[in-house]
């Protein structure tokens, strides 16, 4: 028996020691870019999982901020 993994996306954007903020998602779709993961698995990886992780224990975990309406989408 075999389980998906789900991982989400992390960074240290905010972190000190990150040059260029522009560049943290651009390196992130390098995985789509060198075939490594697919679209479908990318949406997953960067919004779908974490909205799955957030709102299992709080479904209005998202509300008032500028993805709420996207994670109302796909939780219907």
């Amino acid at each position: 028996m075999s389980k998906e993994l789900r991982p989400i996306f992390a960074s240290d954007i905010g972190h000190f020691d990150v040059p260029d903020t522009r560049e943290v998602l651009p390196e992130a779709w390098e995985l789509v870019r060198d075939g490594q993961l697919d679209m479908e698995q990318f949406r997953k990886f960067t919004f779908e999982n974490a909205v799955e992780l957030w709102t299992a224990q709080n479904p209005e975990f998202f509300d008032g901020t500028v993805v709420a309406d996207d994670v109302r989408l796909l939780r219907s």
